[in-house]
């Protein structure tokens, strides 16, 4: 998905840049800088994805959320303007759409993947949609079995999509840490026989870093310029500073994992001979076969131990 096979880092703005143009271009940029791998909004008209009103104690009365969502459109034409902005700064722009018309217009800005949300795993005329567009496709997974993935996935890959990954996600803001079950993540990936990576709304880089060393090749994590912001993802989002420490740890470990062959590294080869017992005379402290007079030691030479 990126280069050397390198984990995918995605920052999640979704509707943090609260409905300012120029945060959200600032958002481009600062993510850019803090190593991200692509930058992801959202595509969505709150009359498309909510019911204005719900029912209270037996009455239909406004749907307070409903107003919420107003913020978190982002307009047609902005789509244009970050697109050119993630170009320039060198980072991939993503979105995820949330009703059939946003998937023609992400095709028309021309990004390289689909995003699929958590709740969407069932919205079949919009899987559908997707998958006849050829893209690749991330689908998160929260919330749902393996039931749920399978219907998901059969269907994306009969209407001809691209190659699918997996997200692990826990569909809570933020989860509890016994709610995270990271093993899923190798679970799935033998299921599925399809990458797999993680969607995480937990604090800190614990789940990232731990989910890459069970095997996710993505890793999907809200970002916020200052959690204190009003708008509905801005308190469990992580820091553009967190986020880049996030970065800098998944890299550090995608080196620490190596080949998985036991064998001596390039600069402990050296070094095998100055660890190792030999036999030694006691009295000249000369190397010797001869077991009278002598002692297991490491070389004298050692002075690095």
């Amino acid at each position: 998905m990126s280069e050397q096979n390198e984990v995918f880092c995605i920052a999640e703005v979704g509707s943090n840049f609260n409905n300012d143009l120029d945060l959200a271009k600032r958002y481009v940029y600062a993510c850019a800088e803090a190593g991200a791998n692509a930058i992801k909004f959202q595509t969505l008209q709150k009359n498309l994805i909510i019911s204005p009103v719900a029912k209270v104690g037996g009455k239909v009365v406004p749907y307070p959320i409903y107003d919420i969502f107003y913020s978190a459109e982002l307009p047609e034409p902005w789509h244009y303007e970050l697109r050119k902005e993630a170009d320039i700064a060198g980072i991939e722009f993503m979105s995820t759409p949330f009703h059939l018309e946003a998937v023609d217009l992400l095709i028309d800005v021309g990004v390289n993947r689909i995003k699929v949300a958590s709740g969407d795993i069932t919205f079949y005329p919009l899987l559908e949609r997707i998958g006849e567009t050829g893209k690749d496709v991330i689908l998160s997974t929260g919330a749902s079995n393996d039931t749920d993935i399978h219907k998901a996935v059969d269907l994306l890959k009969r209407c001809g999509s691209g190659e699918i990954t997996l997200l692990h996600c826990v569909a809570n803001y933020p989860p509890k840490w016994d709610e995270m079950n990271i093993r899923a993540i190798p679970s799935m990936a033998n299921e599925f026989g399809l990458p797999v990576g993680l969607s995480d709304h937990s604090p800190g880089a614990t789940i990232p870093v731990a989910s890459v060393a069970l095997g996710a090749s993505v890793i999907e994590k809200h970002v916020t310029f200052d959690n204190n912001l009003q708008g509905p993802d801005h308190g469990f989002a992580t820091s553009i500073e967190e986020f880049s420490d996030m970065v800098a740890q998944v890299r550090h470990l995608e080196k620490a994992l190596g080949s998985g062959c036991k064998k001596p590294s390039t600069e402990e080869i050296p070094r095998v001979k100055r660890i190792r017992r030999g036999l030694y005379n006691r009295d000249t402290g000369e190397p010797t076969d001869d077991p009278e007079n002598a002692i297991w030691l490491r070389p004298e030479y050692d002075v690095t131990i």
